[in-house]
């Protein structure tokens, strides 16, 4: 059975997405563009939101890609989307990469003119809060949605 390398599905449920594909950029601004259009149909609350979910995705989505997964086809990245909880929205997103000690870099801060290194400082000023799993493959974000 030959191996599949560009992959890409997208599961929703009535409060969920669950999105998940193969490590290539290009995927990146697809499940952006579907969470959104999600996010979208679920009411108003969430149009203020839409820009910092979004953001906060993107990166650490790239992130996962980049660094995680290092590009490498036959390994996927992982999103999950959940509006369950009344005014909370929350956002888990994996990649299959060895991790890295995120508490060591946590409070980092990306001179201006570095093309790199704003993650965290990305999620802390648009999410309320965020936290990685203790291998520092699995990031999780919260956002209060008012």
């Amino acid at each position: 059975m030959p191996e599949i390398l560009d992959f890409y599905e997208i599961k929703e449920e009535k409060n969920r997405v669950f999105i998940r594909f193969s490590s290539a950029m290009e995927h990146i601004d697809t499940a952006c563009a579907e969470v959104l259009l999600f996010l979208r149909s679920k009411g108003p609350k969430f149009f203020p939101h839409l820009f910092a979910v979004n953001l906060g995705m993107r990166e650490a989505m790239a992130n996962a890609v980049r660094h995680g997964n290092k590009y490498d086809l036959r390994k996927f990245v992982s999103m999950e989307l959940d509006i369950s909880r009344d005014s909370w929205l929350r956002i888990k997103i994996s990649d299959q990469g060895p991790g890295f000690d995120w508490m060591r870099v946590q409070d980092r801060v990306a001179p201006d003119e570095a093309d790199h290194g704003r993650g965290m400082s990305i999620m802390r000023t648009y999410f309320d809060l965020f936290h990685y799993n203790e291998k520092g493959n699995i990031l999780y974000l919260e956002k209060q949605i008012l």
